[in-house]
């Protein structure tokens, strides 16, 4: 990985970060010894040369000469003399005898060697020339010196305190995240981590509280499936219970028993109704996975749209006579690739739900069918509509937007969900049209045959 590419992760960026603040730190203290440890007591050049021209310019006035001497001994510790030009000392600051100005000569250690001596030239008032000498004697630094192992300490302490700084800030949350783990795989759903890191352990942390409301939701739409089942399993096994109780109470009364009859018939519809539903759910959840368990995957094959719209409209009328149904269906619609028994249920279930909403008897239902870039159907009807707030949840499993569960409109919420589900394994589209006491349009896009396969 370039180091670009590193740099562009916030956490590895922090981390780059702490390295140079390290290093700078490291640095700037060792500059800093160097500058403690460095001989003291030489004057700098500029110093020098500052108090020379002082002397150059009093050399006249041998009082203002004398307090520019006594300040170099002050400000520089330095012994200076200045010579005239017959070789006789003009003035020093010097307590008795002016040392005199030896060469340089080597030694083992600096506080051993000679002080340096320092000669320059200067003009007289009768234009010749005589010499500044000036020594200035070294003077070690008060203290020891700091040496290697109290460097090296102090470079320890440094890079250690920033490193638990550090280590502390990337601890924290990733103890805080496996909390959250340790907490929801023993069962509290609630359980989240919530970091407010806007780096890479934030991310982690999003994803895992994204993970956990999905597993949650899963979780919660499991037992809605379980209660809702056993719900809808109850009421008409209860029905054919009493319905057998009374042809048993009617004894040989035949009128009574064929009623009854009917009425367990149509229980037994609903059961097998919310059965082949459920199984439905069950084959496209399976639909993507490797491993099938034995259910089959969707059986595709070339189907006739308009046969298929024909027969739907056929089984309506048989289920619903009372029901006015408009069909338009062109004869030479294009076929498609798909599942004709899936694809059978997705029309029958919009038919359906255009009856079951639509209050008055005398409203007709209109099956429209269309062919361009794919076919289109529509399922239209003038029933009680659906609220806006609703329509982004029709589609989710269990939402019903009527919640009373009489027989004429009861269900699991399976219906909608189920052919969206159908339609999208098909690559279609699905979508509702609706307004409150103005009627749904249920429009489904399905892909034309010979266009999928181009």
């Amino acid at each position: 990985m370039a180091l670009r590419d590193v740099l562009r992760t916030r956490l590895a960026l922090r981390i780059y970060l702490v390295g140079l603040a390290q290093f700078a730190v490291v640095a700037a203290s060792f500059i800093a010894i160097l500058e403690i440890n460095r001989p003291k007591g030489f004057p700098h050049e500029h110093q020098v040369r500052f108090f020379h021209e002082l002397i150059t310019r009093e050399i006249d006035d041998p009082r203002a000469l004398r307090g520019v001497l006594d300040l170099m001994q002050t400000e520089l510790h330095s012994t200076v003399t200045v010579v005239d030009p017959d070789g006789a000392v003009f003035a020093t600051n010097a307590p008795g005898a002016p040392p005199p100005c030896m060469p340089p000569r080597p030694g083992k250690f600096l506080e051993d060697r000679p002080p340096p001596c320092h000669v320059k030239l200067v003009r007289f008032p009768d234009g010749r020339d005589g010499r500044i000498e000036q020594m200035s004697p070294f003077r070690p630094p008060p203290g020891p010196p700091i040496t290697a192992p109290r460097l090296i300490a102090m470079v320890l302490v440094v890079v250690g305190i920033s490193s638990w700084l550090l280590a502390r800030t990337l601890t924290r949350p990733l103890r805080r995240l496996s909390s959250a783990a340790r907490a929801f795989g023993g069962g509290d759903l609630k359980a989240r981590a919530a970091l407010p890191n806007r780096d890479e352990l934030g991310d982690v942390s999003r994803a895992f509280d994204e993970m956990a409301e999905r597993v949650t939701e899963l979780l919660r739409a499991e037992r809605e499936l379980l209660a809702n089942v056993s719900h809808e399993l109850r009421t008409p096994l209860s029905r054919i219970r009493m319905a057998l109780a009374l042809v048993a109470e009617a004894e040989g009364d035949v009128a009574v028993a064929q009623e009854m009859l009917g009425e367990i018939g149509g229980d037994l519809d609903e059961l097998e109704r919310l059965i082949s539903d459920v199984l439905t759910a069950a084959r496209l959840d399976l639909e993507d996975v490797e491993s099938h368990a034995g259910i089959p995957p969707l059986r595709r094959e070339r189907v006739d749209v308009h046969e298929l719209l024909t027969h739907a409209a056929s089984r309506f009328r048989a289920a619903h006579p009372q029901r006015t149904l408009r069909v338009d269906v062109p004869a030479d619609l294009p076929p498609v690739d798909a599942d004709p028994v899936l694809l059978r249920r997705v029309f029958d279930n919009l038919l359906e739900n255009a009856h079951k909403y639509t209050d008055k008897p005398s409203e007709a239902v209109e099956l429209v069918a269309r062919a361009g870039e794919d076919i289109m159907v529509e399922v239209i009807d003038k029933g009680v509509g659906i609220a806006a707030a609703d329509l982004p949840r029709v589609f989710r499993p269990f939402f019903r937007v009527d919640k009373s569960r009489t027989r004429a409109t009861g269900g699991l919420g399976l219906g909608l969900p189920l052919a969206k589900r159908i339609v999208d394994a098909h690559g279609g589209k699905i979508e509702l049209v609706s307004a409150p006491n103005e009627g749904t349009r249920a429009r489904v896009r399905l892909p034309i045959a010979h266009l999928r396969s181009a």
